[in-house]
């Protein structure tokens, strides 16, 4: 049986493998909304019902606040938590990559959280004939919208997506880049599809291939420079909506695309909001008084205490957030090219702290792969953590003290409400501190942290992920060439052995196998003291305006392209 069939049948037992964050789970969660399926022929895995909950039928999302029939029209009122950096999909890090989904197109989209559930976009089927080539039949119709940068209103087709692979391959900085790089040995199209085959076996292929910094834009708008220059701030595409206005960083308003090619099962012409007013908030209290007031529909809280308080007519979505606060250290500058000064830094950290004081007890410890990416699978337990990162302050400071002491510049982003970060600034600077870690807290603003995190032009940087889902880029971390492949953010050690073992975990398309293979370059890494350590994940408390009806959930991210949500009058 090939992989794509065999990962359709998947039940999902004591192991589920693929665990991920919330609908608006995410590092720009409150635009994360949603719409429905293709509506015109059932899509694998959703049948076009206009808004029905899924009656716990586990090929289809969750419905939150449920309300048929649904009415066309109204404006959704969202916040970026993080400014927006560019609309190029192939290069942004930022807010805006949230906002990609909605503007472009994948080929497909299999939910991490729920694989039975895949929603069809360019592609309307696939063949995968056997471990290494994957053949997407392009959807007809799925057409441009109005834009104002010449891009001709026509159908995307099977060239728009080479173009789109061939240029990811081609730009050192794609954050799908590594994927591209190293597993695409081809892509070409031809009658009426796309086919990809790969190097070798690769078990993340569908994550990889609907991810959101793998949209798929109008090839003319990637065609040369002065083009690509046009995306920082505008865009074009066959999406539910069109951008309509940006100011970088700021805001965005988003119109419907009159050309989009879905419709529901009674044949309304789909998404069903007229639009989506993005905002840039950083400051959390100003966003949770903008929610309470009424004035945007989704408000992202610090934990259950606080939606508790809310004042204000809501419904919540409860999921675990694939998303955490990792600390990054330079093993290509000192100290942290020495063992002993990254070992000291782990044994300092006590994460049940930032469980307890951040999030009042609703949360868990993450290990170098996350609980939310697989908890009873590819992540190790409490117990388990406890042994392979046990916290210890006085081994820390045994540690500091043969070093001769320990002085490090710590760098991070100084506003943002992204996964909580400005709360665990203080409590791991506290902890160093503890350990006798001597800490030059150096706060930057967004773009400058942005620029010295890329560059790795650090000695240590609390950063910000965005939505994890598998454990494909936690270790990448560790390997030679970095999250990305092109050795930018972070890099391991430069050991042969963790190269190795995690390429390996890459390739096995049986999961009991990946599974193990997961866990053992897991322990590995801890044996020779690793450089990137994800703190802790919680869980996303989103509250939502009562007025919004039909949110898709527990589909993890794969609920931005399932477009059944509306707004009430």
């Amino acid at each position: 049986m090939a992989y794509w069939d065999r990962i359709l049948t998947t039940r999902v037992t004591r192991r589920r493998i693929l665990r991920g964050a919330g609908v608006a789970g995410a590092a720009a969660g409150a635009i994360w909304i949603a719409g429905c399926s293709d509506g015109k022929t059932p899509v694998d895995g959703i049948t076009p019902l206009a808004g029905t909950p899924s009656a716990g039928d586990p090929t289809k999302p969750d419905y939150a606040n449920p309300l048929d029939p649904p009415i066309a029209g109204g404006r959704y009122q969202a916040v970026a938590p993080a400014p927006f950096d560019s609309f190029d999909p192939h290069r942004a890090v930022g807010a805006s990559t949230a906002v990609f989904p909605r503007i472009y197109n994948v080929l497909v989209q299999q939910s991490a959280q729920r694989p039975q559930v895949s929603v069809f976009d360019l592609a309307e089927s696939l063949e995968n004939p056997d471990d290494v080539t994957w053949i997407f039949k392009i959807r007809p119709g799925v057409r441009i919208g109005p834009n104002d940068l010449g891009v001709p209103e026509r159908d995307l087709d099977g060239d728009d997506a080479v173009a789109t692979f061939e240029r990811i391959k081609a730009i050192p900085e794609a954050p799908n880049g590594a994927f591209v790089k190293e597993f695409l040995a081809g892509v070409t199209a031809g009658g009426g599809a796309m086919t990809l085959t790969t190097t070798k076996p690769y078990a993340w292929l569908l994550s990889r291939v609907g991810n959101f910094v793998n949209t798929i834009p109008p090839r003319e708008l990637i065609a040369d420079e002065a083009s690509i220059a046009k995306l920082l701030d505008r865009s074009a595409g066959a999406g539910p909506y069109r951008l309509a206005s940006s100011s970088e960083g700021e805001a965005a308003r988003l119109e419907r695309n009159p050309s989009f090619y879905a419709k529901d099962s009674a044949g309304t012409q789909l998404p069903y909001l007229e639009g989506i007013d993005i905002r840039t908030i950083t400051d959390r209290s100003a966003w949770r008084t903008a929610f309470v007031n009424g004035q945007v529909h989704q408000y992202t809280a610090e934990g259950k205490a606080e939606i508790d308080a809310l004042s204000s007519d809501f419904f919540v979505v409860k999921d675990p957030l694939a998303q955490f606060v990792p600390v990054a250290m330079n093993p290509e500058k000192p100290p942290f090219n020495d063992p002993r000064a990254r070992r000291a830094v782990s044994r300092a950290i006590n994460r049940q702290q930032f469980v307890d004081r951040i999030y009042s007890g609703d949360a868990k410890p993450n290990g170098l792969v996350h609980w939310p990416a697989g908890e009873d699978s590819y992540a190790f337990s409490a117990q388990e953590l406890e042994e392979l990162q046990p916290f210890d302050v006085a081994e820390a400071r045994s540690l500091v003290e043969a070093l001769g002491g320990l002085k490090v510049k710590l760098v991070y982003p100084a506003a943002t409400n992204v996964a909580l970060h400005s709360s665990h600034v203080p409590i791991f600077v506290e902890q160093l501190k503890a350990a006798n870690i001597d800490i030059d807290d150096s706060p930057l603003e967004f773009t400058a942290w942005l620029a010295t995190y890329r560059s790795r032009d650090y000695e240590m940087s609390l950063g910000l992920t965005q939505v994890i889902e598998t454990p494909e880029q936690p270790l990448n971390w560790h390997t030679s060439n970095g999250p990305l492949g092109d050795r930018s953010f972070g890099v391991g050690i430069g050991d042969p052995d963790i190269d190795k073992a995690i390429e390996n975990t890459k390739t096995i398309l049986d999961v009991d196998a990946r599974v193990k293979a997961v866990r053992d370059a897991q322990k590995l890494i801890y044996a020779k003291d690793p450089t990137f350590l994800p703190l802790v994940s919680g869980y996303n408390y989103n509250a939502y305006s009562n007025k919004v009806h039909n949110l898709p959930a527990g589909i993890g991210a794969t609920a931005l392209f399932v477009h059944s949500v509306w707004i009430e009058a």
